[in-house]
């Protein structure tokens, strides 16, 4: 005899019959016992990404500290109400996705202006890797005019243009407009990949820190 007994239909004595399969080995049936199973695996991939964001912004340690201003409140692109050259509202699925650099933008373009343009089309090179995760964008709160435009053809053709009424963008930074500081003062503005205006630079900063910041918000999101 086997040293292993079994019934008649072999199946082991030591199994009831017609138990084809022990549920210790069956994934359907461990599944069905642990419906939120899916939930956990999303959430251990998600928590990380959820607890770095929240570290850059809210956590005040000297590893932490940001060179740029983030906006308080922060600002959701939708907001800023930016149409396309029909005059169309631009649907924010259009809008999101991947992280901006804005810069606001009148006619024309001075000499500070092109510096600062020029400084944005250089920072957003030297991300190297991660440069296709952001975006230039130049928000027109006017039609620009010949030298602007030639400015961007030769200088800048790969940026996404949108068009813009100043006061609708005033409206949307609310607090966060300074006194006696328009939104034309060559700054430049970092969008999230979800829509949120959540930092600008000043003219005055340095390239590096602002580069600093944005390598530190790409790192610690991994989103867009």
């Amino acid at each position: 005899m086997n040293e292993v007994e079994k019934s008649e239909d072999n199946t082991p004595a030591s199994e009831p019959a017609g138990n084809d399969t022990p549920k210790v080995n069956n994934p359907i049936a461990s599944s069905n016992r642990n419906p939120y199973t899916v939930w956990f695996v999303v959430i251990a991939f998600i928590a990380p990404v959820v607890l770095a964001y929240i570290m850059f912004f809210f956590v005040d340690v000297k590893s932490f500290v940001n060179h740029g201003e983030i906006l308080k409140p922060i600002v959701h692109i939708s907001s800023f109400k930016l149409k396309d050259e029909d005059n169309e509202i631009i649907p924010q699925d259009v809008l999101t996705y991947k992280w901006r650099l804005i810069s606001f933008l009148g006619k024309d373009c001075n000499e500070q202006c092109e510096t600062r343009l020029y400084d944005t089309r250089q920072i957003h090179k030297s991300l190297a890797k991660n440069q296709h995760r952001v975006m230039r964008m130049f928000v027109h709160l006017e039609p620009a005019g010949d030298s602007l435009s030639k400015l961007i053809e030769q200088a800048h053709p790969n940026v996404i243009h949108v068009n813009a009424d100043a006061d609708a963008i005033i409206d949307a930074l609310g607090d966060n407009n300074r006194e006696g500081v328009g939104i034309m003062n060559n700054e430049t503005y970092i969008m999230d990949p979800m829509g949120n205006v959540m930092m600008r630079f000043t003219v005055d900063q340095p390239n590096k820190e602002f580069l600093y910041d944005l390598k530190k918000l790409l790192k610690a999101s991994q989103i867009g």
